[in-house]
């Protein structure tokens, strides 16, 4: 899905929930979904609230939280944990299906689409007599380059929190 199309969705969608639910319409919901439908990818809270005041948006912190837990709430926006209490969210409209790898060193991600993980759900719902429906797989790894250029001089997380 082209991306204004995926925006336009994403606006008529948080239009009927806020309508549905007899919430407030007002610019900062919709200029925060703006700028997640049109210039973020994985981001947190406080990258898209200092990206709304580099903006010149003038957006308290509280309604970037809440706006993102309505996001949430209303399916436009997906919220992942990636360890060490680091929570992301991007945008869920006119995305494919696609999961993670997170490098432990420099905390970027990567995301790719793996069709062979398809067969393997639905053999692992077969198994218990369920029928699977999504999933969400992220691969934690370390980079591989003696010299990432990505790494930070400490390590975004703990290399043990995550080894067996």
């Amino acid at each position: 899905m082209h991306a204004h199309v995926a925006l336009e969705r994403a606006m008529e969608t948080l239009e009927a929930y806020i309508t549905a639910r007899g919430l407030r319409r007002t610019e900062e919901r919709y200029e925060i979904l703006r700028t997640i439908y049109t210039e973020l990818a994985h981001f947190d809270a406080d990258t898209l609230y200092h990206h709304l005041l580099e903006k010149g948006q003038h957006i308290s912190r509280a309604t970037v939280y809440n706006t993102l837990e309505l996001l949430t709430a209303c399916g436009l926006v997906k919220r992942y944990s990636f360890g060490e209490g680091r929570t992301l969210y991007e945008r869920s409209l006119g995305r494919r299906q696609h999961d993670h790898l997170i490098c432990m060193d420099c905390g970027s991600i990567q995301e790719f689409c793996a069709p062979e993980l398809g067969p393997i759900m639905e053999g692992v719902g077969r198994f218990f007599h369920m029928k699977p429906f999504r999933h969400e797989f992220i691969i934690y790894a370390y980079c591989q380059q003696s010299e990432c250029p990505n790494r930070k001089k400490s390590s975004t997380f703990d290399k043990n929190e995550f080894q067996s």
